[in-house]
C-alpha cells in the first residue's frame, strides 16, 4: 500500500528531510516512511518505517510485541495523535496516524469521525492503529458500525503495511445489515477471497461483538460469538510460485472510517454506495465500546522495547531543531480499517488544518450523493440492500463456511489512499482501505446463522522538497 503525506509547518511550506548517501536518511533525520524522512512516532514506528531506506538498521522502532489486553476507553489517555505518540506502547492503547486527528473518546466510546473535505470534494476520515503489535491471536471489537448512508466505510482490520497482509471486517453504508470479512496476502488483490453476511440488524443502529481468530492455521471471523467463516491456510497453496498465500506477517489491529463513495475508483465507489451524501457541516460517526486482544504467538511485549522506544523519541526532538528539521504532520493519506457505529450529525466546525493527511481510508471511493445526509445530522439514508455485493460466493449454507482460496490475485490492493505532498491523494484498499469488488465480484451476502467458511512497497526515494501550499 502507499501513503504518501507531507509535513505541513504553520508558515504554509511543506518540508521533508534531507536524505543522504543517496536513498538513505540522515542521522538527524533518521526514519524514512514513503520516501521522506524525519525522528518522530510518525516516521519511526513499526510497520510504518521503511527500514531499506531510513539511516542505518536500528533507526525504524522494533515491533512493540503483543499484550494481553482489554481497552474500554475509559480513559482518555487509551488513544492519542501520532505527534504526541511517545513511543511507549503501555502509556496509549491506540495511535491515531493521520492528521488531523479525527478520533475521540466520549461517554466510554471511541468514536471515530469522518468529514467533509471540499478542496477533495471527499470525506476525510480517521485511523487507528494498536500501538502493540500482534501476530496470531483473537481480537475482539465491539462495534457500531457508520452504515448510515451509502459510501460511508468502516473497518475493523489487522494489517501490516510493509508486507501488505491484511484480515478484516468492513461495512459499507448502501447494506447496513451486511458485514464483508475478507483477506489480503502481499496486497494481492484477488476478490474471491470475500464474503459477505447479514448480521440479522441494522450494524449501525446496534452494537455487535466482531471478532477475528488468526491462527498459523487459519482465519475465523464471528459476530457475537457465532463463528461465520473459516478460512484455511492449507488450501491457499499457489503452485505457481510454490508459496502459501495466506496472511502470516506481524502487523497491528486497525479501526477506520473513510469515504468509499467519493474515491474515484468505479469498483470501489460501486462497491461502497455511490455518490457519498455530504454537506459542509455533515459528519459521520463510527462508535467503537470496546476491544479485547488476546495473543498467542511468539512475540510477547517487552518493557525494555517500549522505554528505548520513548528515549529514542526524546533524543529526536533536539536532533530535529539541530537539523532544522520540522514534524508537524502528514499532509494527505487515506486510510483502511476501522469500526464503529456511525451517525449523522451537524458540525459548524469543518474540521480543516493546517496540517492533514488525506483522507483517510484505505479505499478508493468517492462520489457525494445528493442529499440524505444533511446538515442536521441524524437522518440516516437508508441503504441499498440490493447492491451489497454480487458475486459468486462459495457459502453453501452449512452453519460455518470453510472454503479454499484460489489466489490469483492481481494488483495489490492499495489499503490506503496516499496523499502526495500537494495534498493529492488516492485512496486504495484497506489496512483498511482495500479496493472494494465490483458488482461482478465473486461473493455473495450470506445470513449469519448460515455461517460460511473459507480458507483461504513501492520504492521511493527520500528527498529534499519544498511546497508552498496555500492557508
Amino acid at each position: 500500500m502507499s501513503r504518501l503525506f507531507a509535513l505541513v509547518l504553520t508558515a504554509g511550506a511543506l518540508v521533508f528531510a534531507a536524505s543522504g548517501d543517496g536513498n538513505k536518511c540522515t542521522e538527524f533525520s533518521p526514519c524514512s516512511r514513503e520516501g521522506y524522512c524525519d525522528a518522530n512516532a510518525m516516521f519511526c514506528m513499526w510497520d510504518l518505517c521503511d527500514p531499506t531506506k531510513s539511516y542505518n538498521a536500528t533507526s525504524c522502532w522494533q515491533p512493540e510485541g503483543c499484550l494481553d489486553q482489554t481497552i474500554e476507553f475509559d480513559s482518555s489517555s487509551d488513544v492519542v495523535p501520532i505527534r504526541q505518540y511517545s513511543g511507549n506502547p503501555n502509556t496509549n492503547a491506540l495511535v491515531s496516524i493521520f492528521e488531523p486527528d479525527n478520533s475521540k473518546i466520549e461517554n466510554g466510546k471511541l468514536v471515530l469521525d469522518m468529514t467533509y473535505e471540499s478542496a477533495q470534494n471527499k470525506g476525510f476520515g480517521t485511523t487507528v492503529h494498536s500501538s502493540h503489535s500482534f501476530q496470531y491471536g483473537t481480537v475482539t471489537a465491539r462495534i457500531k458500525s457508520a452504515s448510515i448512508a451509502k459510501g460511508v466505510v468502516s473497518a475493523f482490520i489487522i494489517r501490516s503495511d510493509q508486507v501488505g497482509d491484511e484480515i478484516d471486517f468492513e461495512w459499507v453504508g448502501k447494506d447496513p445489515n451486511t458485514v464483508e470479512t475478507n483477506i489480503f496476502y502481499h496486497d494481492i488483490l484477488n476478490y474471491s477471497n470475500s464474503r459477505y453476511f447479514d448480521v440479522g440488524g441494522d450494524t449501525s443502529a446496534e452494537y455487535h461483538d466482531y471478532t477475528i481468530v488468526w491462527d498459523p492455521d487459519f482465519i475465523q471471523w464471528a459476530v457475537d460469538g457465532k463463528t461465520l467463516r473459516t478460512f484455511k491456510r492449507e488450501d491457499t497453496y499457489n503452485k505457481a510460485n510454490n508459496e502459501y498465500r495466506f496472511p502470516a506477517a506481524e502487523g497491528r489491529v486497525g479501526l477506520s472510517i473513510w469515504d468509499g463513495g467519493n474515491s474515484g475508483s468505479d469498483g470501489t465507489e460501486e462497491w461502497a454506495g455511490t455518490p457519498t451524501p455530504w454537506t459542509p457541516s455533515t459528519v459521520y460517526q463510527m462508535f467503537v465500546e470496546s476491544i479485547t486482544i488476546k495473543c498467542s504467538g511468539s512475540n510477547p511485549a517487552s518493557s525494555d522495547t517500549a522505554e528505548s522506544q520513548s528515549s529514542t523519541i526524546a533524543n529526536s526532538d533536539s536532533s530535529s531543531e539541530n537539523a532544522g528539521v520540522s514534524s508537524s504532520g502528514a499532509d494527505e493519506t487515506t486510510n483502511e480499517a476501522t469500526g464503529s457505529s456511525a451517525q449523522v450529525t451537524d458540525s459548524s466546525d469543518d474540521g480543516t488544518s493546517d496540517s492533514k493527511p488525506s483522507d483517510n481510508g484505505d479505499s478508493d471511493s468517492n462520489s457525494p450523493d445528493g442529499g440524505d445526509s444533511d446538515s442536521e445530522g441524524t437522518d440516516s439514508v437508508s441503504p441499498d440492500s440490493s447492491s451489497a455485493s454480487s458475486s459468486t460466493d462459495a457459502g453453501s449454507g452449512s452453519e460455518e463456511q470453510t472454503e479454499g482460496n484460489e489466489s490469483s490475485g492481481t494488483s495489490g490492493t492499495g489499503e490506503s489512499e496516499a496523499p502526495s505532498g500537494t495534498g493529492e491523494s488516492e485512496a486504495p484498499s484497506s489496512t483498511g482501505e482495500s479496493e472494494a469488488p465490483s458488482s461482478t465480484g465473486e461473493s455473495t451476502v450470506q445470513s449469519a446463522t448460515d455461517a460460511p467458511s473459507e480458507s483461504t512497497v513501492p520504492d521511493q526515494k527520500c528527498k529534499v522538497v519544498t511546497i508552498v501550499r496555500p492557508l
